[in-house]
């Protein structure tokens, strides 16, 4: 407790874990009625049990559980691990004698494993225990889980260009705020601590899809279940192999470095009405809200330009304002000429199936402005990846996107 937990007194500092544990029956003592508890009744005294010294252990079907499983033994030591001694101490597994169990492949013994796959989120909690509904919450081992399902009321997305994760806090319906899932996520962005992130794809299975750190925290709109809009935490997650802080990426490593806990708030830079008409503000212009816009996102690309060392959060989280002039720029429809065929259908969120895509990418040094981007279509946007032709399809939206750039702010 003193070396480890920077408790004054270890004797003292022991004496509630350790009654917690006898309360919890996972600890059996002899003689333990004898002992003389506090005035609040919450552990013994220290005197009686100096004076009664009772002998103590595992419960004899936990014991034998674990002496006839040492993989077992080593997950509950693992997560033990994990969420009270991270990151690891040096010399830690050889003082408390799991050095044989556990050097060098502590993380392997977690459990759940990687990939591990469930029908849905009561099979995930009949297996591991913990909380059984919430999109953020502990398993039984108190490690956190951020889960992502494509069917429910939240946007999670990949940040295009990256295998990060732009994932929407805790909070069904109106502002959020730091309490519950979003202040155990605050709580791990703090720590650099790594969570679990599971996804569940539109009528797919739930999967522990990777181990991720939160590398910023920023403030975007978005609709709420109730179909008003509201701001919403975006947490942004870098998947990581392992909980293990030494296989962790360069990258990720470099952003959580540069990472102060600042909340970036992209709410200021533009209104929900300039992606949604029945929201938008009739006594400004079009012209004049996309000159705002460009503005707002030519200011945040200059901002950005000027670090020192930008991560990769810096780089590749795309800035609202500029896709937000591209939205109101297209006023619905897919900007390229050779489209052949725009489906009117809106999305869920009342939203026209626009994508907004940068015509040079950005990790080809394209830049986060509207005059480097264009709303396609969905047929439109796979033509101008995949398509056999896509490269003189790209020279075609990268002159058509600066063409209705200049037009809009004419």
């Amino acid at each position: 407790m003193e070396k480890y937990a920077q408790v004054e007194d270890g004797a003292d500092g022991a004496r509630y874990p350790f009654w917690a544990l006898v309360r919890d029956d996972l600890w059996v003592l002899d003689r333990g009625e004898d002992l003389v508890l506090t005035s609040r009744g919450q552990r013994p005294t220290l005197e009686s049990l100096d004076r009664f010294d009772p002998a103590g252990g595992l419960r004899e079907d936990d014991y034998s559980l674990l002496q006839a499983h040492p993989e077992a033994a080593a997950s509950v030591a693992a997560g033990l691990i994990l969420r009270y001694f991270y990151p690891l101490p040096p010399n830690l597994l050889r003082e408390f004698g799991l050095h044989e169990l556990l050097t060098g492949r502590w993380a392997d013994a977690l459990r759940p494993q990687l990939g591990e796959t469930f029908k849905d989120r009561d099979a995930i909690w009949r297996a591991y225990g913990g909380q059984k509904m919430a999109g953020i919450g502990c398993l039984a081992d108190g490690i956190l889980s951020a889960f992502s399902d494509e069917k429910g009321p939240y946007n999670d997305s990949r940040i295009p260009d990256t295998n990060w994760i732009a994932y929407v806090g805790d909070g069904l319906s109106g502002d959020p705020k730091i309490t519950d899932g979003n202040e155990l996520m605050a709580e791990y962005q703090a720590a650099g601590r790594p969570l679990r992130y599971w996804h569940k794809p539109y009528q797919g299975q739930f999967s522990f899809e990777t181990w991720a750190v939160i590398t910023q925290r920023r403030f975007r709109w978005g609709r709420g279940a109730d179909k008003e809009w509201r701001r919403e935490f975006h947490w942004i997650l870098a998947p990581v192999p392992s909980p293990e802080r030494e296989t962790w990426p360069a990258d990720v490593l470099e952003a959580l470095d540069a990472d102060t806990g600042t909340l970036y708030d992209d709410t200021d830079s533009y209104h929900p009405g300039d992606v949604d008409p029945k929201a938008r503000d009739t006594s400004e212009s079009d012209e004049d809200a996309y000159r705002r816009l460009t503005q707002n996102a030519e200011a945040n690309a200059k901002r950005r330009g000027q670090l020192k060392k930008p991560s990769l959060a810096d780089r590749f989280v795309r800035d609202a304002s500029a896709r937000a002039a591209v939205i109101r720029r297209s006023k619905g429809d897919c900007e390229s000429p050779e489209c052949a065929g725009h489906p009117k259908e809106l999305t869920t969120a009342g939203n026209p199936i626009l994508q907004v895509d940068h015509v040079q990418d950005l990790a080809k040094e394209g830049s986060d402005v509207p005059w480097n981007m264009i709303a396609l279509c969905p047929n439109c946007h796979a033509l101008k990846t995949y398509g056999v032709n896509r490269e003189k399809l790209r020279r075609l939206l990268a002159a058509v996107a600066k063409r209705l750039h200049a037009q809009a702010l004419r």
